[in-house]
This record gives structure tokens, C-alpha cells and sequence, in this order.
């Protein structure tokens, strides 16, 4: 919960997506991850990471894949760089080095030395468990290794896909974590996205919510059922030409989007103005904050795998490379972009002045336009935008990004969750 309270944070974070790799072949995968797939030096990345100042690096550093845990040495390596710039470490894995065999009653679960080192040197480490990877890891192997981590103090999670608040799939394993672990270790419960692998099986996106009302819309985004800005209502402070491009619209707005934090970001929406349709309706993309280390060091403004895999990256959304560019850089790149600000605060569509029928992402990978004035309207919109997504906290954004009606799981264990479920 704490990590995803962070989300919408420019520049909290960094995610480092260290090699491409895995041993699995998970058939939702959304990188499409094989045993041979490419990987570069891990000097790029410690590189990097060895620019990453006391008190002014990233809160967290999070490392994925593929399969960060294929390289051990490297994970522990940036985990130490983290923590000498004062920041924090996750590590998200497919669990491969489970044991294939679930451990008999009292035996004792060996995890590799190397792999122990890398998990050991991060605080959070997270797994991922859904119905593609019971077919190649068992689950209680999973549980197996989470049991042992718990043990020893380690701070968990679970990373839960499914295809969607029906499948009984997600009814089953968030009640058998629950269970086994006795409400001490949440979950991201998200939906499998049309990426990669799962492209051949997505379901469609189909969740859309509007609001109608400045005050509908405030509330939306505070709470995380759906997400909206000021229009010319919501921000009657804006002046002529100061605020969004024209042809946006004169009523605030906005749908709820599909997605999760580790890979695509869709939605539509719907905008009415009176009785005229609107379009550019206004939604805020949350996945603009954290910059992102591609596996060939490419730094991006977002983590959609259609972003991070294809090249050349559009240029808005590109913030520099690990192997060139220090973090004080990319970070000032990231905060400054008038663009990248815009897309927080008012997103794709509203900036395009899009129909609500074009695609979120789509619509933000060809974009151009010029950056919006900044004006002090403008950054009290900004502000404000931002100080509710903050108000919501970490389940507010499982709310948007993830799989209503799990998204109160990832605030299983915090100290301060007030209710039981």
C-alpha cells in the first residue's frame, strides 16, 4: 500500500527492467519472455544506479523483467546502490527457482545462495502468482518460499493476474493467500492485459465510468472508481489561452482506465457538456511519474510494454539512456517536461482533443502537440490533481489500475488498516 501510495509521485521511483529474460513461458507473459531473450551488460545499470545521491535519488527502486533474479549479483549490486542514495528496493519475480516438488511436512526450503543475497538485500520482495504461472511453478512451492521469507522478517507481497472480477480463478488463490498467511501479506490483484504473449488472451477492456459533475469528478479521483480533472468548470481560474489546447470541453468529465503498474494503461472516455459531446475528456495518467530503464537502458516516462519494447520511443515520452544519462537528469527531465506534466494532469486524450473512441495509450504514443503554458492556474490544477490521487492512497489507485473488487487487499497487513474484509 505504501509503494502504491507513491505511484502517482513524479519521479518517486524507478523501475529497472534488468534483463528480458526467463525460464518460464507463462502465456500471458507481457514482455513475452524467453530463456534466450535479449540482455545487456549489467554495467549499464549499475552505472546508473551509482548516481543515485543521498537524499536526492529515488525513493524506490523497483527491478523487473523478465526475471531480475536471473541476475542475482546485479539485483543485490542496484539494491546496495538504492540504499546508498537512501532509497528502498523491490524485486518482483516469477518465482522460478521454487521447488518444482512442493517440500514435504518440516523439510526445510533451500533457496539458492545467490538468489537469497539479492532477495536479502532488497526490502520488499514481491511474486507473482496467477493461473499461467501455477502451470509452470506449483503453488504451494510459492508458498512454499513465501513462508520461509516470512520467517525471516522479509517484507511480501503477491503480484495476483486474472482475467477479471468474474474469474473464480482470483475467488480461489486471494482466499487460499489469505488463509496461509493469515492476513500479514497483501495483494495487487490487476487483470491480464492484451501485451506481449497475452496478446492471444486479453479479454477486451470493457469497464467504463463517467463523471458528470465537477463534484462527481472530484470524488471519482479521490476515491479511484474513476479519474478526472478540472475542465473549464472544475478550473474556472484558467484563463484564455492559458490552460489545455482548445476544444476540450466545458464540463468536467472523465471514464475509469484498465491497467496496472507493470504494464499497459487503457481505457475510453465518455464526456458530455449539456447535451454536446466532449472530446479530450479529461484522465490523468498515473503511469507518466516513474521513469523507467528499458532492458537495453532506454529510459522512459512510462512503463507501457508497447513503450519500453518498441524503438524509436516517441520522443515525449523519452527521458534519456542508463548508460549516458545521471539520475539528477532524467529526474529533472521527468518533473520539467511540459508534456509529461500535462499527461499527469490532464492526459492523453484532452491534450489531442481526441474523440473519446481513440485508445488512451494509443493516442499518448502519437502524440504532438506543443507543452501547455505554465501558468499558476495551471499549477494549482496540477496540484490539486495530484493531492487526490494522494488522498486516495495505495488503494485508490489498486481501485483504477487494478481488479475491483480486490484492490482492499493491498492494505492486508499495513498497520493501518482500520477494517478486517
Amino acid at each position: 500500500m505504501d509503494i502504491l501510495a507513491l505511484r502517482p509521485v513524479p519521479a518517486a521511483a524507478v523501475l529497472m527492467a534488468i534483463t528480458r529474460r526467463c525460464p518460464l513461458r507463462c502465456r500471458h507473459c507481457s514482455t513475452g519472455s524467453l530463456p534466450a531473450s535479449e540482455e545487456h551488460p549489467g554495467e549499464i545499470f549499475q552505472r546508473f544506479a551509482g548516481t543515485f545521491a543521498p537524499g536526492d535519488g529515488p525513493r524506490l527502486v523497483m527491478l523487473t523483467g523478465g526475471e531480475p533474479l536471473l541476475r542475482p549479483r546485479l539485483a543485490r549490486s542496484l539494491a546496495e546502490a538504492a540504499a546508498r542514495g537512501g532509497g528502498r528496493t523491490m524485486i518482483l519475480s516469477g518465482m522460478f527457482f521454487a521447488p518444482r516438488l512442493p517440500p514435504a511436512a518440516g523439510e526445510k526450503v533451500r533457496i539458492p545462495p545467490a538468489i537469497a543475497g539479492a532477495i536479502d538485500a532488497a526490502d520488499h520482495f514481491s511474486a507473482s502468482l496467477d493461473a499461467f504461472h501455477e502451470e509452470e511453478v506449483p503453488r504451494e512451492s510459492v508458498f512454499a518460499v513465501m513462508r520461509a521469507l516470512l520467517a525471516r522478517g522479509k517484507d511480501l507481497s503477491f503480484h495476483v493476474t486474472g482475467t477479471g472480477p468474474g474469474d473464480p480463478y482470483l475467488r480461489d488463490v486471494t482466499s487460499a493467500v489469505r488463509r496461509e498467511f493469515g492476513d500479514r501479506v497483501p495483494m495487487l490483484v490487476s487483470r491480464v492485459k492484451p501485451v506481449g504473449r497475452a496478446r492471444a488472451t486479453a479479454p477486451p477492456p470493457t469497464r467504463t465510468a463517467t463523471a458528470t459533475t465537477t463534484a462527481e469528478a472530484v470524488t471519482a479521483l479521490k476515491t479511484g472508481t474513476a479519474t478526472a480533472t478540472a475542465t473549464r468548470t472544475a478550473g474556472a481560474a484558467l484563463t484564455p489561452g492559458t490552460g489545455p489546447p482548445p476544444g476540450t470541453g466545458t464540463a468536467t468529465a472523465t471514464a475509469t482506465a484498465t491497467g496496472d503498474a507493470t504494464t499497459t494503461t487503457t481505457g475510453d472516455a465518455t464526456a458530455t457538456a449539456g447535451a454536446t459531446a466532449v472530446a479530450g475528456s479529461a484522465l490523468p495518467c498515473a503511469m507518466a511519474a516513474w521513469p523507467a530503464v528499458g532492458f537495453d537502458g532506454t529510459i522512459t516516462a512510462c512503463c507501457n510494454q508497447d513503450v519500453v519494447d518498441h524503438r524509436p520511443v516517441p520522443g515525449h515520452l523519452r527521458l534519456g539512456h542508463a548508460g549516458t544519462d545521471d539520475w539528477d537528469t532524467v529526474r529533472e527531465r521527468c518533473l520539467e517536461s511540459g508534456v509529461l506534466r500535462a499527461l499527469r494532469t490532464y492526459g492523453p486524450l484532452w491534450l489531442a482533443g481526441a474523440p473519446p473512441s481513440r485508445g488512451y495509450c494509443e493516442t499518448c504514443r502519437t502524440l504532438d502537440v506543443p507543452p501547455p503554458a505554465r501558468t499558476p492556474a495551471a499549477a494549482f490544477v496540477e496540484r490539486r490533481v495530484l493531492d487526490l490521487q494522494l488522498a486516495g492512497g495505495g488503494t485508490a489507485f489498486a481501485r483504477r489500475y487494478g481488479c475491483p473488487p480486490y484492490d482492499d487487499l493491498v492494505s492486508l497487513g499495513h498497520p493501518e488498516r482500520e477494517h478486517d474484509l
